[in-house]
């Protein structure tokens, strides 16, 4: 419990006459508003959540904050139940990929389920403090981590500075011999033996459970089955290789995550040469694949085994050799236009998966480089800019440009560029 005594310090907390306050749900007075507030709070490295029923809507609600959070170095728990199998597998999958990054150490996000189909477990607890301070607040109520329970429902919670006690509580649970580890190995079980979202469930009269409609799977959008249609011709012609041109706002990643989720298709690779792009991507796959095993091969973190794997073109070049030249069935190369570059080329040369799909909102490249080439000369779908405002697709803008009236020439010329100082002071004074 090492640092559980510290919250007791009254006047330190959030509180300024510490005294409770209760969060109604009315108003602006909505659990939602406080997590956030301490989620983002610098002092705040300690965080523990007990709550008998975990949904997607209200991890989906502070998933960032708890990233920020992390990326701070607080560390934090998540204690639930698989009682009356109400959490829901896909709010713990997306728990467990906000965990799965190389720059974490794999103990600041951790999960544990009570397991007892003879006891109920009811406990709705957010805790928030510091090891290096008085600073504490503790949230105690009706409140599941749903959207209706932390935001919109009509919810009693009551809030405290001195939560010692609370703390002792949930140390005490969260080493309970019934409590075991949340995985990716788990979560896939739990999905296998739960109920399936439609089937009538009917729990005993104390329970109190967050009802919401199963989450509707996400469908293309109509630019995005014009390529996919384009897509399946493409491979019935014979193609294995293919260019798709879309604007950004069209939806180019959701398009690969669509046209690879196919039985022929089990093991995908996609290519970005950011770490961003990559966990943007991840999370589009998810959307399609909820239940997919994703993996990164980015930096330390590597995961080859994964259905998909979300590869750095840098990490991914330096390891070619762990790779066989037919190990993925599908490959995806993101930002196409930089794949006339010696190491995406390289790269593109050692596999031959049953189909390579390369997407860009850029095609063309000041150097001339022949990308379409790249892709067996098969430009399968384009929908550039223009043609997506044209149908309406994409909003239409406006731009002003600004005349530029500096005069350069007495601006001094050094290593390649003008001088940052005095071109500041020319365009600043003009």
């Amino acid at each position: 419990m090492g640092d559980a005594g510290m919250e007791d310090a009254p006047g330190n907390g959030p509180f300024a006459d510490g005294k409770p306050i209760l969060l109604d749900g009315f108003g602006d007075r909505h659990l939602y508003l406080e997590i956030l507030r301490w989620l983002i709070n610098p002092d705040i490295d300690r965080i523990d959540l007990a709550v008998s029923f975990i949904m997607k809507s209200g991890v989906d609600l502070i998933a960032d904050h708890l990233e920020v959070a992390l990326q701070r170095g607080a560390r934090i728990r998540f204690l639930t139940t698989d009682y009356l199998s109400i959490t829901d597998p896909d709010a713990l999958t997306r728990l467990l990929d906000l965990a799965d990054r190389p720059d974490l150490d794999e103990s600041q996000l951790q999960l544990r389920v009570f397991h007892d189909p003879k006891v109920s477990f009811h406990p709705k607890a957010y805790l928030f403090r510091s090891t290096s301070s008085a600073i504490a607040s503790g949230f105690v109520g009706s409140s599941n981590l749903s959207r209706s329970g932390i935001r919109s429902g009509v919810e009693w919670n009551l809030g405290v500075d001195q939560i010692g006690p609370l703390v002792e509580s949930f140390e005490r649970l969260w080493t309970d011999s019934r409590c075991a580890s949340i995985d990716a190995r788990w979560v896939a079980e739990y999905r296998i033996r739960r109920p399936p979202d439609s089937a009538p469930r009917t729990p005993p009269p104390e329970a109190s459970i967050d009802v919401e409609p199963p989450l509707q799977p996400v469908n293309p959008w109509p630019v995005q089955n014009e390529a996919l249609r384009a897509l399946e011709e493409t491979r019935i012609q014979g193609f294995r290789r293919g260019l798709v041109v879309m604007a950004t706002g069209l939806g180019k990643t959701l398009l690969a995550a669509f046209d690879s989720n196919r039985p022929d298709f089990r093991r995908v690779l996609f290519i970005a040469h950011r770490e961003e792009i990559l966990r943007q991507s991840r999370d589009a796959f998810r959307r399609v694949r909820p239940d997919g095993r994703f993996g990164f091969f980015l930096g330390a973190d590597k995961d080859p085994e994964a259905d998909v794997v979300f590869a750095s073109i840098q990490t991914l070049h330096r390891n070619l050799d762990s790779f066989e030249s037919d190990r993925f069935d599908y490959v995806v190369v993101d930002e196409f236009h930089h794949a006339a570059a010696p190491t995406y080329r390289r790269v593109i040369e050692r596999f031959h998966p049953k189909f390579l799909l390369g997407l860009t909102a850029t095609p063309d490249r000041l150097d001339g480089a022949d990308l379409l080439a790249l892709c067996g000369n098969n430009l399968v779908f384009e929908c550039d800019l223009v043609e997506g405002i044209r149908q309406e697709r994409l909003s239409p803008f406006h731009y002003w440009g600004i005349k530029d009236v500096a005069d350069y020439a007495p601006i001094p010329w050094r290593n390649g560029r003008f001088d940052p100082d005095k071109l500041a002071e020319a365009i600043e004074t003009t």
